[in-house]
């Protein structure tokens, strides 16, 4: 009888060592961290100017870069351009087709540059991941588009300084 008393306290005991790990495994992760990483992480995108569609004859050449945030919906770009046919008439981001957003300030002349911000709805924010957002120029000449730059996935950089890290 000794015998079964000892080894049943022993069995609680370790039943209740491994609860105690148990619990304090749990409370040492924070749940929200990822979450956090996720929303801290920056995401940049590039893209380089062609020719709108087959019907398009131009020379136009050019580049695209944009920096979305996550914590603020925010999308950062900035665009160049030059040797277009004709001068600018307008420009804008589209979503895989639709006119999702104007961009004003743009020079009415064959050349120059841009840069400003938009925000972003979750839906857009989500075609712009999946590489459906691009930005397009329309010319006096080619008032359907002469040129678009799709943004695509650069890298990413995070902006949390707690030691997790960079980029990749």
């Amino acid at each position: 009888m000794k015998t079964i008393n000892y080894l049943s306290k022993k069995k609680t005991s370790w039943m209740a060592v491994l609860m105690i790990l148990f619990f304090v495994g749990l409370t040492s992760c924070g749940d929200d961290s990822d979450t956090e990483e996720m929303v801290d992480m920056k995401v940049n995108y590039a893209g380089d100017f062609v020719k709108a569609n087959n019907e398009v004859m131009t020379s136009a050449t050019g580049s695209a870069t944009a920096t979305y945030d996550p914590a603020t919906m925010e999308l950062s770009y900035s665009a160049s351009y030059s040797g277009l046919g004709s001068n600018v008439a307008n420009m804008h981001f589209h979503n895989d087709g639709p006119v999702m957003v104007g961009i004003p300030g743009f020079a009415e002349s064959t050349g120059g540059s841009v840069s400003g911000k938009v925000t972003l709805t979750s839906q857009q924010a989500s075609d712009l991941a999946a590489g459906q957002i691009y930005i397009q120029i329309h010319t006096v000449d080619y008032p359907g588009g002469e040129v678009i730059a799709t943004l695509t996935k650069s890298s990413s950089s995070s902006t949390n300084t707690g030691g997790n890290g960079g980029g990749y």
